[in-house]
């Protein structure tokens, strides 16, 4: 059977509840504060992870009695917390595919350490106001369910073309430091023959 990991990570911004649907095949992973939305849930939490100076200290108390395993990190070390536990997953695990919950909101330098994450790990993260995930060359049907869809090279992308979009495409040449497919909309075909482009669906925070 396929394996999917979640992980939940702080900040506590997002609506837990509307996001979390209990799967057959899922390995719940909290990561430091991630994982009090996870203790809310009538069941074992896989593996924990983290420093844990985020969390509450009634909540330390709890660690070792609702998770399976727990990783504990050093306050003083060379890599996020996420950063860490990617790791470990892909060199001790087998799975399918990765979900990240949170992890958008908070300091910007966590973030933009997150986006470059998923470049080396292929996974997606998601709040209520963002989807974002990557795509590897050739051709892909996307649908967006956000307002916008933004793209971005991860690595320098060749012969970018979009249809159906609100704003089209034909063999475009995206660097890195191109800002120009930013706040499209609609759904469409999305085709490359080379590099990595992330894809961020959004909509306005109310």
């Amino acid at each position: 059977m396929s394996r999917k990991i979640k992980i939940f990570c702080g900040p506590n911004t997002y609506d837990f509840k509307s996001l979390y649907f209990e799967e057959s095949n899922e390995y719940l992973v909290g990561i430091d504060s991630g994982l009090e939305y996870l203790f809310t849930l009538d069941k074992k939490i896989d593996l924990a992870v983290g420093d844990f100076d985020s969390i509450k200290k009634e909540s330390i108390e709890i660690i070792n009695k609702k998770c399976k395993q727990v990783i504990n990190l050093d306050i003083n070390k060379n890599m996020t917390d996420l950063a860490y536990a990617l790791d470990y997953i892909y060199n001790n695990m087998g799975y399918d595919e990765i979900e990240v919950y949170g992890g958008i909101a908070g300091r910007i330098d966590h973030f933009l350490a997150n986006l470059n994450l998923i470049s080396k790990y292929d996974f997606s993260m998601r709040d209520n106001h963002h989807y974002i995930y990557m795509l590897s060359k050739g051709k892909h049907n996307i649908k967006n369910f956000k307002k916008y869809i933004s793209f971005f090279a991860l690595e320098d992308v060749y012969e970018l073309t979009l249809k159906g979009f609100k704003f089209d495409l034909d063999s475009y040449y995206l660097s890195t430091n191109d800002s120009l497919c930013v706040s499209n909309e609609g759904s469409g075909l999305v085709d490359f023959n080379k590099g990595k482009l992330l894809v961020i669906m959004s909509d306005d925070k109310k």
